[in-house]
Formats: structure tokens, sequence, C-alpha cells
């Protein structure tokens, strides 16, 4: 059961929230949160049935939930994909590139395929949704964009090895979120970016004792991040009371890129 927060309430009430890869354990997370917060919650990935999923989740808290299927490399697919929602809802105030995913090549072996499919899933697609978006943004002067980098876009990508591909696409992100931040600064609308460090994901479970040590040995607070913590930092971002707050790139990994 949900501790759903009344439809009408919460920091977020009334406004209009896309999610970039809904359909994964993450972006469902932030679907959800947003949701309880009083968000409307439209998710985009290419898995239509963890859309829908996700869009039950969301319905649970009395909120308008809706999904579209597309691929977010796909620049056409996703002008189409946005224009639908934006028709629907008649605008979008949040968004949330939260899609990508990293691959471990080492340079020297690395292919053109790799190297390219790395920046078309964790750069170019942010690119396509959030031009997708923006122009209704900029029209009601009024927006919330919010980008999932990684500490790799920082600190080179220390706890992976063979992620240089992953760490150029995000340090891309990075950059996007700084230079769009000051073109549409005084338009309303605020662009902030999350770093964040090693997450405690299913995949960590296949951890062995010794790999898991190692890895906590690199973060100051010996913690791995939780995704409910990152949606939290979502919300806030989105709130009202981050009208000022534009051009960060907010590191979430326990100390580790000190």
């Amino acid at each position: 059961m949900n501790t759903s927060t009344p439809s009408g309430a919460g920091r977020l009430a009334g406004k209009r929230a896309i999610v970039t890869g809904a359909a994964g354990a993450l972006g469902r997370v932030i679907a959800e949160t947003l949701a309880k917060e009083g968000a409307d919650v439209a998710g985009l990935d290419l898995n239509g049935p963890g859309l829908e999923e996700t869009s039950a989740i969301v319905r649970g808290y009395g909120v308008r939930a809706t999904s579209a299927t597309a691929d977010l490399t796909d620049f056409d697919a996703v002008q189409a994909a946005v224009g639908g929602i934006i028709d629907e809802w008649g605008g979008v105030d949040i968004l949330l590139n939260g899609a990508g995913g990293g691959a471990v090549s080492f340079f020297h072996e690395m292919t053109a395929e790799t190297w390219q499919t790395q920046l078309d899933r964790n750069l170019t697609s942010v690119f396509n949704v959030t031009r997708a978006v923006l122009p209704s943004m900029l029209e009601q002067r009024f927006g919330r964009i919010i980008n999932i980098a990684s500490i790799a876009a920082i600190s080179g990508g220390r706890l992976v090895r063979g992620a240089t591909a992953y760490a150029a696409a995000k340090a891309g992100v990075v950059g996007l979120t700084k230079s769009l931040a000051i073109e549409v600064a005084e338009q309303g609308v605020t662009v902030n970016a999350l770093a964040p460090g090693a997450q405690a994901t299913p995949g960590r479970d296949n951890d062995t004792p010794e790999r898991r040590e190692k890895l906590l040995n690199e973060i100051p607070t010996r913690l791995l991040g939780e995704p409910e913590h990152l949606a939290q930092t979502v919300v806030f971002l989105a709130a009202p009371e981050s009208v000022n707050i534009t051009g960060v790139i907010l590191p979430l990994d326990g100390g580790h890129s000190i």
C-alpha cells in the first residue's frame, strides 16, 4: 500500500513532469516520488510494458499518468512522443533526463560503434528530449530541467575502469547543463544536473566482499547511494524554493569527488 499524498496536495501539486528512463529501476523511483509530491508524470522509454507498470504506480497517488514508447536516440521519434504529451497536457513543467547506461570497454580496445552508442545513449538522448520540451517551457516562462550526469564526468570514473566513453558522454551532459542554464535563465527556466556516485543497485549484490570493501574505501561516508535519496533531490530541484538554483552540478557520491 502506498502512502499517497492526496491529489492536489504536495510540493509539486499541479506540475506536469516528463521522466525519461521511467521503465527502469531508478526512473520508476523518481516517477513515484514526483507523484507522491502531487506531480502528474509522463514516462518516456523504449520499454512499453515497463512504462505501463510505472504509470500504474503513479496513478495510485491520485495524479495523472501517461507514457510514450520511443527510442530516445531518434530525434524525430522523440519530437513526436513529446509533442503528443504536450498536446494532451497543455505543457510540461519538469523534465528529468534519467535515461542512459554505461558500457565497460578499455579505450585501446574500443570500437567506433561502442563510442558512438555511449554518446547517443547518454548525451544525444538528453539533447533530443530537452530540445522537444524546451520551446513549451520558454513559452510559459517556467521550467525545471534536471539531468542525471555521473561522478565519472568529474572524477574520470575511478570507481570503474574502462568507462571512458561513458565519462565523456556524461561530461557532455555537464557542459550542456551549464551552457543551457545561462541561455534560458532569464526566461524562468532552471537547468541543473545530479552527479551520482556508486549506487545501491541490484547489480551491486553480485559484488564479492573484497570488491565491496575496495569500493567503500573510495567513499568517505562508506555508503552507497540510494535511489530514494536521489529522487528526493530531484524533488528539491523541481520545487519552488529552488527558483534561484541553476547551472549546478550536484555530486551525490558520499564525498568521493572531494
